[in-house]
């Protein structure tokens, strides 16, 4: 029987597990698991920083809904992964970072480049595993895959010391199970009895309202949500990572929910599902909610229900089959009645405002002035995208400004680079990067600040090594906008937030094998966007936009925190 070393065995391992594509940043410790990995078809992409890495896979794992595996060294590589893994677990994304390890026998002896990485990221993943036995290297790795796909989706870490990697093992005493046998493949039901009380709240509610999170993307569960609410006639709002559950288009979508606004504002039921009561939902609380509200909880974390806010019903499970589980009980009691749910005037209602804002919003985004007005700039790029592209946004005004116009057609069109609620500013380019090799066929558009940008401004040679043709939109106002605009709103001195005025990052990127384009013009931006796209590159779109211009996600967050301010 041949002997296989660590190396080769945790190549074949990924392999199990369906991998295809591994994010990763070489060094010397990596070399025979690149050659075993080859051996096996797995493709690897290199970029330019560890962070990229992971926040490459969290990309790939939020456009495929299954698992993204980053790869690094031991010491600096997988303390510069850090960060990346930090947004992969605010984004509920399934990550697999693997990192190397000082040899088992020489820990705590000061050798290179020794890192306990494990203490390190114990708040940032749900798991960690240390093998120091090289047959039970595929034990290890199935067990990281469990882990990272079970219940709340999360990222996981595998640590390898060297000498585990590189010791041989005779190959009949590892043989890899397939991934179906050694997890469940089933996804949690709902309490039958809840769901049943909770369709009873719904149908005798005036005012019901759904809200969704990430929940409903991650368990591919919108066609059933959309079948659900055309079932009740109730209108559907999304969290601003809930966007493209629900079409925006639809004539049951009501928009989003943020900062105390929201088309189903009053509403006397509300069924969140997938929605965390954090932040931008007022932690549960303010003007949004009506008084007597009953919330109606739907998460598969069930530590999650009832966080910030008490609810009136919870259900523990799977948003796609708790949906199916109520669209069924719907159904029975529709069928009692013999009558079909109308439209209510509360559905029309709410319609109207989503719409009314909406218009509001896009007339604001025609000025012509120079430079650019920054709204004028998100309207241009939400325009020229059809119905079959990705939008991935990053930075902060910016991003305020383009979520309001853009029009999700399908699920997880709409995706933030910024680590969800973590607002890890920069990631874009290279969550870009893995949403492109998650789908090659789709066009994949960044729209990004200019601070933000020089994050990873670099994995613009990553792209271009790769062939990844990714379109690079930077809104360039010369400054941290949210935080200068913020000092402005409270009166302060204007510190630390101006950027350089004469960079050119179009030039940048031509410097790195790709499209750049400077935009002056708000007429220009459509036709430097196609041309951008021609030109078959990866692509930096370098516009200029005006710097007074605040959005009102800024203006909402600093209002509240004068309020604070005013309470001291």
């Amino acid at each position: 029987m041949a002997k296989l070393s660590g190396k080769k065995l945790v190549a074949k391992s990924l392999k199990n597990e369906g991998v295809t594509t591994v994010f990763t940043l070489c060094g010397g410790e990596l070399m025979e698991i690149y050659d075993a990995c080859a051996d096996e078809g797995i493709e690897f992409i290199d970029v330019r920083h560890e962070q990229a890495a992971a926040t490459a896979a969290t990309g790939y794992a939020t456009a495929s809904r299954g698992p993204g595996v980053a790869m690094v060294t031991s010491g600096p590589g997988v303390v510069n992964m850090a960060p990346g893994i930090a947004g992969a677990w605010y984004a509920s994304a399934p990550v697999i970072g693997i990192c190397t390890h000082t040899p088992h026998y020489l820990e705590g002896m000061g050798s290179f480049q020794e890192f306990d990485s494990r203490d390190m990221y114990r708040s940032i993943t749900k798991w960690r595993g240390y093998c120091t036995s090289t047959k039970r290297i595929p034990e290890y790795v199935a067990t990281a895959f469990r882990h990272a796909n079970a219940g709340r989706k999360r990222p996981v870490l595998l640590d390898f010391p060297d000498d585990t990697l590189v010791a041989k093992v005779d190959e009949k005493v590892v043989q890899a199970i397939p991934a179906n046998r050694y997890r469940t493949m089933s996804h949690p039901h709902g309490d039958p009895e809840v769901v049943k009380r909770a369709i009873e709240w719904l149908l005798d509610a005036e005012k019901p309202g759904i809200l969704i999170g990430s929940g409903i993307l991650w368990s591919g569960a919108s066609e059933e949500l959309i079948r659900f609410a055309e079932l009740l006639k109730i209108p559907v709002c999304y969290t601003l990572s809930g966007k493209g559950g629900i079409p925006d288009d639809h004539p049951l979508c009501g928009g989003m929910v943020a900062y105390n606004w929201g088309s189903i504002a009053g509403a006397d039921v509300l069924l969140a599902i997938g929605a965390r009561f954090e932040e931008g939902l007022g932690y549960g609380h303010g003007t949004f909610y009506a008084p007597d509200v009953k919330v109606i909880s739907v998460d598969i974390e069930p530590t999650e229900i009832g966080r910030n806010r008490a609810v009136d019903l919870g259900i523990c499970g799977d948003a796609r089959v708790i949906l199916n589980q109520l669209i069924e009980e719907a159904e029975k009691a529709l069928g009692r009645t013999r009558k079909k749910r109308k439209e209510t005037d509360w559905v029309r209602s709410a319609r109207n405002s989503a719409t009314f804002i909406h218009e509001i919003l896009y007339s604001e985004a025609s000025s012509s002035n120079k430079p650019i007005d920054p709204r004028r700039l998100a309207r241009e790029v939400c325009d020229f995208l059809g119905k079959d592209s990705y939008i991935i946004i990053d930075g902060g005004d910016i991003l305020a400004h383009t979520v309001s116009l853009y029009n999700s057609s399908f699920p997880g069109s709409f995706m933030m680079g910024i680590g969800g609620s973590l607002g890890l500013l920069g990631g874009s380019i290279p969550f870009a990067i893995g949403v492109k090799t998650a789908k090659p066929d789709k066009g994949v558009v960044v729209v990004t600040g200019d601070g933000s940008f020089l994050f990873h401004g670099s994995e613009i040679d990553t792209a271009v090594r790769h062939n990844k043709q990714i379109v690079v939109v930077i809104s360039n106002d010369c400054q941290w906008g949210m935080v200068r605009h913020g000092q402005q709103f409270l009166k302060l001195r204007d510190v630390c937030t101006k950027l350089n005025e004469h960079v050119r990052y179009d030039r940048y990127a031509e410097s790195l094998g790709a499209y750049g384009e400077l935009v002056t013009e708000p007429e220009e931006i459509k036709p430097a966007l196609k041309r951008a796209f021609d030109s078959g590159l990866p692509a930096v779109l370098d516009v200029r936009t005006d710097p007074s211009i605040m959005s009102f996600a800024t203006y909402s967050v600093k209002k509240e925190k004068a309020k604070q301010l005013e309470s001291l």
